[in-house]
Order: C-alpha cells, then structure tokens, then sequence
C-alpha cells in the first residue's frame, strides 16, 4: 500500500516595525504614500564614509515580540552583513543577524499545537524595485526609501502540515504584532511579507532538500503557492524525480511558482561581524522592564472571553483579533453593559469597531428611553405586520419557528427600531396563537 507523502512547511516572515525613524540613520521610518526617494540619507543609500547607528526602540520592540514568543533571549549578541549584490541594495550587503540573533528557540500557541520558532532576529529592509513597459520597452527603477527600514524576521521550524496550518500560522502572528503594537503589518503596504520554505517527504524524517518560494505578499498568495508546491512536488516525486533545494518566485496571475536560482546556503552570503557597530549587550534589568510592559496576549485575551464572560468561541476570536475591539468590549463591561450584547454587537455590527464604548452606551441609552412600550399601539403594529405576510404566518403554523424572527423585523422596521423587543414578542406569539385556533 503506498503511503502519503508529509508536508513540512516552514515560515520565514518579515514585518516592518512601527518606529520614527529607520534602523541605522535618523531617515522617517514613514514612507507610505512618500515621493521615491524622498526618505534617504548617505547611509541608507550606502554612500562611502556614512556610517549605522542602532535605533534603540527597534532593539525594544524585537525583544518584546522574542519574549512574547517565549524566546531564550541572546543578552550578547551583534549584528552582521549579509553580502550578496541585488540593484536595490546600495551597500552589496545586507545588516542582519545570523549566527546571534535576539531571541531563539521559542513557540507560538496555534490552536492546540505549539509551533516552534527558531529564531526572531533583527535587520534593515532593502529599496523596491520596480519594473515597467513602455513602447515594447521593459525597464526597472529603484527606491529608497525603504532602504533601511526596521525589519524583524521570525523564522519558524518545518513544523506546519498544510496551506491552513500555514495561512492560520501567518494570520496568528499579524495578530500578535498588533496587540503588541510594535508593527502595524499592513499587508496593502507590504509592511509583512512571507517566505514559505516546502518539501515533501515518505516519514517524519526532514527531507534533504526544500523549495523556498519568496515575497509573498497575502495570505492567499501563502495558501495558492502551498497548494501548487504540494502538487507539483508530487507530481515529480510520484515520476521518480530527485528533487534539488531551489528559490522560487509566485506568478500572482497564474498562481504557479517559477523557477527563480538554486537555493543558496548561508556559506554563500559570507557572513561576517558588522565591524562599524558594536556588540549587544542586554542588559538584566532592561530586560526586564522591556517584559513588565508585555500586554495581555491575543490567545489568553480569547480564553479570557469564552470562560469569564461565556462568549462563543467564534465571537471571543473575533473581538480579540484587534486589540482595539478588545478594549472597546473591555471598556462597555467596565461601565456595566451586558457582556453577551456587547459581544453581538461588535461581531454583527462592524461600524461599532471603530467607536468608543461610552458612545454605545449613551446609545443604548437614548434608545431604551425612546423604547415603545404602549401595548395596545404595538398591538396595531402587530395586526398589520400579520395581515400584510400571511405567507410567513402559514409558515410558523407549519411549525418553521424562525418566520417569528421575520415578523419581528418586520415591527422593529415599521416603528424604526423603538418597539421593546421582549414585549413584541410576546404579543406576535400572543396573536399567532389566536390565529391558529382560527
């Protein structure tokens, strides 16, 4: 009987951090929208003689997302270059870290698995290329100004199975940048992009090759380049190919992979020590005041809501999936609205997402001193919504009980949302009983 090959899926992801300025100069860090190449410097044009400085708070926030990612932290550790040539990286190296990086070995809750994390490290973005055609023409131009923003790149073990796994992984650690508010990771920006590493193997043994399929720019992209390895993976395994470790590119148009250069290993990039920065030294208790600042982590938040306030569990993923939402449900509790209407509200009425929880309550203020309540006027109502679904009446007769929900819109619509929906009801149940004894 043939077996089933295993996925290993692994993620390399890169999220721009939320800082003033850029990793190594003083340059905005805010570039959204500038004019190219209106956010540079010598030093992140790699001009001769401009020399880095570390931006403390990038150092801040990756330590802050390693411990969240319950991370052995590096407390000496140092910066490198990466050396390769690409036309958008000015110096011909890249400053990162490799051999040393901030945190290591961690794992991220994912449902009831954890995944583990090789490491978190901190480096500098490269510039964008950008290609055009013109008259039959192709040419490229280059801009800076993402030249040496501050970059943090999480790199997880080939432990996820499948596009799911691999998508709900990425969507998971949008989610902690966020609460952690160290990364807006806006995905229209590119400000987190993602790397998958795939392979294909016979046992629980790691295969000796892997295709990396490079800057993924959306969660779909994650799952359509994952299912098409998986499928052409196969498909050359199943005819007796011997697969070799290979980079990728993803043809957004045709959803496929292309075949970009053999994978390179990390001998080719001549690591070595970045000799015009020092050593990292983390100091013990800057660490520690780095940790005392660590919000209420998204995962915890969602167990919180589902045992102390009894939420659904699809409603408790939904309000703890912005650290916003949370507050708002958070703050209406605090002033004393129901916790299971509060919930409802911001799951079914998105509009409330980007209010104040005292507006909702001076909201639902006005509308319980403005609630009808007058029985013999919402009898009227009541005898008029029945008359005019005499369709919908036969249908609860028929015993569809749901048609009672439509009646009831239908009163709520007719006197603009003020009739008491608990005194509706039971008059609406109150006529449609007289009826069927008719």
């Amino acid at each position: 009987m043939k077996k089933s090959r295993q996925v290993f899926i692994g993620l390399e992801i890169h999220a721009q951090l939320k800082t003033k300025s850029k990793m190594f100069c003083s340059c905005p860090a805010d570039i959204w929208q500038a004019e190219p190449n209106t956010r540079v410097c010598p030093t992140c044009l790699g001009l001769p003689g401009a020399l880095p400085t570390i931006n403390k708070r990038a150092l801040e926030e990756v330590l802050l997302l390693a411990l969240a990612l319950n991370c052995r932290i590096n407390q000496r550790c140092y910066f490198e270059r990466k050396n390769y040539f690409y036309p958008d990286l000015p110096k011909g190296y890249q400053i990162t870290q490799h051999r040393r990086p901030l945190g290591e070995e961690g794992f991220l809750p994912l449902g009831a698995r954890k995944i583990k994390i090789f490491d978190v490290h901190l480096e500098e973005d490269t510039g964008k290329t950008i290609h055009f055609r013109e008259k039959g023409e192709a040419y490229s131009l280059l801009d800076f100004n993402k030249s040496g923003l501050p970059l943090v790149e999480i790199v997880s073990a080939p432990e996820l199975r499948s596009a799911d796994e691999a998508v709900a992984y990425c969507q998971q650690i949008q989610r902690l940048l966020r609460f952690l508010d160290i990364s807006e990771a806006d995905l229209e920006k590119g400000q987190l992009r993602f790397e998958v590493n795939l392979s294909l193997g016979t046992g629980p043994q790691l295969p000796s090759y892997r295709v990396e399929v490079k800057n993924l720019n959306s969660f779909r992209f994650v799952r359509k380049a994952i299912e098409f390895e998986i499928k052409r993976q196969e498909e050359l395994l199943r005819k007796g190919v011997s697969l070799t470790s290979e980079t990728r590119g993803f043809d957004e148009e045709k959803e496929v992979t292309i075949r970009q250069r053999s994978k390179e290993a990390a001998l080719d990039y001549r690591y070595f020590p970045e000799p015009d920065l020092p050593p990292l030294e983390i100091d013990s208790t800057w660490l520690k005041k780095i940790g005392q600042a660590m919000p209420e982590l998204p995962w915890a938040a969602e167990k919180r809501l589902q045992e102390k306030f009894k939420l659904r569990a699809d409603e408790a993923r939904i309000i703890s999936q912005e650290k916003k939402w949370l507050q708002f449900f958070d703050q209406a509790v605090a002033l004393g609205l129901p916790p299971a209407r509060v919930a409802r509200t911001l799951v079914n009425r998105p509009q409330w997402r980007d209010r104040t929880a005292a507006e909702l309550a001076a909201h639902w203020a006005a509308e319980e001193k403005n609630r009808l309540r007058n029985q013999e006027e919402l009898q009227k109502v009541v005898a008029e919504v029945l008359a005019a679904a005499p369709a919908v009446v036969a249908d609860w007769q028929k015993g569809k009980k749901n048609a009672l929900n439509f009646l009831l819109g239908q009163v709520m619509r007719q006197t603009q949302g003020r009739a008491d929906p608990q005194l509706t009801r039971e008059l609406l149940e109150k006529a449609l009983g007289k009826l069927s004894k008719n």
